[in-house]
């Protein structure tokens, strides 16, 4: 009975629920879960008084237990803001807060308070284009990245039930699951107990599958999950001035000239200069750009007949392209074109036989009929050089391609053998810039959101890869290990890294690390993923250790190493973080300290494990691709910037133009 006098008292004050939620800030959600269980078994009615007042998003987030900030967009994830955000963060922060807490909201107040987030996004756009808060941007494009999609769920979330409001019972438990999924997803179970041999939930298609069947309504919903968590994880923009660096070919030719024409043998001299660059076409089908020569002939000849010389000049122009279309997977190409623009300058003329006639009238008249002649010759050396040109410009570029179209099919082969090959492609291009997109989502997987451009290169190419690209091609069903198998440490890690230098070839060789005695248990959950955010790399282990200093083995683990990249002036870097810790939480229930909850004395020894690895982890920041093995011609990249948010590493590459030392 005093529990109930003290839940009136409370009541009056402040309610019980936003004790609660202020309370979860300091502790976990396991162990707030357990203080509402606690609540509900002791009064029962009051809990089904609240129920009643929740509608909306307030009713599913409850029966989600979701009753904080998701992970991501918490308190703590504002911090790394400078001052002059600092308005910005505490409305953010006190909107994210009502719209998740226990405090009762109309579905007008909801809308309300989804407009007003949006209101803040449109805040943060400005600044990502703007050179002066580069300090800020990562950040930025995290938390937009985390809270737009968000906002673009619940918004269509609300229209279902507005427009389904019969069915809203059978909807509710339904989204209430499909957040709760959703949300799991977003944080790899961060905030969530897996347990060895517990049901596997049921996913975020099979959920949306119950949803389509329950309303005719649920177009809206399901289009945002599509857009927002089936997108493509793995994109490519290259900017036409990175392109034509990396193709652009100036050639110089000389030769001889020895033909015979209108009746004379010419010989001589010609010079020929041309260059070779690319032009992107716009194309919402496929990605198409034409190749393009433009050069210059410049020809000393001497033409002789039976009664004349002709000395003479050419100053031929020609231009020509060759149309390119790429699907994602293959090139194919159009005939090409050439015109020419040929010019011819009689230069003098006279007659072989040199009597006095010849000098007076011979010359001339040789001379004339030579320049009567001129648009003949000329047509002529345009035939000619276009013959010359053409074939040659069409075989360079189709060899070429083929050879990209077989390096590309054995790619996809060594992919597909790796179970890493994507489900889906396109490519598309516009006055300035390439665009390219794969998916790798297996049955049960999900993807990416959007790609954000605000880091993209105009004058370099940026690579977009998305953490689900890396952590659905590490499912434990495509990794030759099994669940409960023992293995060393290094021998763990050897497997994971083969898998990616099989299907891509990656030939760099790399020195055998040394066994320190510590063995890698396997479980029946996927050992490693990662996470891009915050501008680190997350590696999350699920696995258990046996080490030669502990008599009983470490039960299974989700063990998180915070990774920083560190851009040297010639090398990148890999080093544990300096100012995070390395998060460690048993998951299996006979583990000893399962109750214990984190433990930092193990978290620590994965810690020095993993440092150990990555002592030596660099890799090149200028690279020297090279573009084409018969011509020997090499292109200097540099890679410019690394960008770890919002579930995405980027990777910025510009053209290398250091003089060479």
């Amino acid at each position: 009975m005093s529990i109930l006098n003290d839940m009136g008292i409370l009541r009056k004050k402040q309610t019980l629920e936003r004790l609660l939620v202020m309370t979860a800030y300091k502790l976990s959600r396991r162990f707030l879960t357990g203080c509402l269980m606690a609540v509900c078994t002791f009064n029962f009615s009051a809990t089904t008084s609240f129920a009643q007042d929740d509608v909306g998003l307030k009713a599913i987030f409850r029966d989600a237990v979701l009753n904080e900030p998701p992970w991501g967009i918490r308190d703590e994830d504002f911090s790394g803001l400078s001052e002059s955000w600092g308005e910005w963060s505490s409305k953010t922060q006190e909107l994210l807060d009502k719209l998740y807490n226990f405090d009762p909201l109309t579905i007008e107040e909801q809308e309300q308070l989804l407009d007003d987030l949006k209101e803040q996004l449109q805040l943060t756009y400005p600044a990502l284009k703007s050179e002066d808060e580069v300090a800020n941007q990562d950040l930025l494009v995290d938390l937009e990245g985390k809270i737009a999609r968000r906002i673009a769920i619940y918004e269509s979330t609300l229209k279902l039930l507005n427009s389904s409001s019969e069915q809203t019972e059978e909807l509710q438990p339904v989204l209430a699951q499909l957040f709760q999924s959703l949300e799991r997803y977003e944080s790899d179970d961060r905030d969530v107990d897996v347990k060895l041999n517990d049901e596997t939930p049921e996913t975020v298609p099979q959920l949306i599958s119950k949803i389509e069947s329950l309303s005719s309504h649920s177009s809206p919903l399901v289009e945002q999950i599509r857009i927002n968590y089936y997108n493509f994880n793995v994109r490519t923009f290259v900017s036409e001035p990175f392109a034509d660096f990396a193709f652009y070919e100036c050639r110089r030719e000389c030769g001889p000239v020895c033909d015979f024409i209108l009746g004379a043998r010419v010989t001589g001299t010609q010079r020929t200069k041309s260059g070779v660059y690319i032009d992107f076409l716009p194309s919402e089908e496929t990605a198409k750009f034409a190749i393009r020569i433009n050069g210059n002939t410049r020809a000393n000849t001497r033409g002789v007949t039976d009664q004349a010389t002709i000395l003479t000049t050419g100053n031929h122009y020609f231009s020509g392209k060759k149309t390119v279309s790429y699907d994602g997977n293959e090139f194919s190409y159009y005939r090409a074109s050439l015109g020419v623009n040929a010019n011819n300058h009689v230069k003098s003329a006279y007659l072989n036989r040199r009597g006095l006639i010849a000098k007076l009238i011979g010359d001339k008249i040789a001379y004339d009929k030579a320049v009567e002649k001129t648009p003949e010759t000329e047509r002529i050396a345009a035939y000619k050089l276009r013959n010359r040109v053409l074939p040659k410009f069409n075989e360079e570029i189709e060899d070429s391609f083929n050879d990209l179209n077989k390096e590309n099919n054995k790619r996809r082969e060594r992919m597909a053998e790796e179970g890493i090959a994507p489900n889906e492609v396109l490519a598309r291009t516009d006055d300035d810039e390439l665009r390219t997109a794969e998916r790798l989502m297996n049955e049960g997987q999900l993807g990416a959101d959007r790609a954000n451009t605000t880091f993209n290169s105009p004058t370099g190419m940026t690579l977009h890869i998305h953490e689900s690209w890396v952590n659905n091609a590490l499912a434990i069903d495509t990794i030759d290990l099994e669940p409960g198998q023992t293995l060393p440490f290094p021998e763990f890690s050897q497997q994971l890294a083969e898998k990616f230098r099989r299907a891509f070839d990656i030939t760099k060789e790399r020195e055998p690390a040394e066994d320190s005695g510590d063995d890698v248990i396997i479980y029946d959950v996927d050992p490693l993923h990662v996470q891009f955010e915050g501008g680190v790399i997350k590696a999350i282990l699920r696995i258990g250790l046996k080490s030669d200093d502990r008599e009983n083995p470490i039960a299974i683990r989700r063990v998180e190493i915070p990774i920083e990249y560190v851009l040297e002036e010639d090398q990148i870097r890999l080093q544990i973080s300096e100012t995070r810790d390395v998060y460690s939480k048993p998951l299996d229930t006979s583990d000893p300290n399962y109750r214990r909850g984190e433990d930092p004395v193990i978290a620590n020894k994965i810690k020095e494990r993993f440092q150990e690895r990555l002592a030596e982890e660099t890799f090149d920041r200028h690279i020297l691709f090279e573009a084409d093995e018969e011509n020997g011609k090499k292109v200097p990249v540099t890679i410019a910037s690394l960008h770890s948010v919002n579930g995405w590493l980027i990777v910025v590459v510009e053209p290398d133009e250091r003089e060479e030392e």
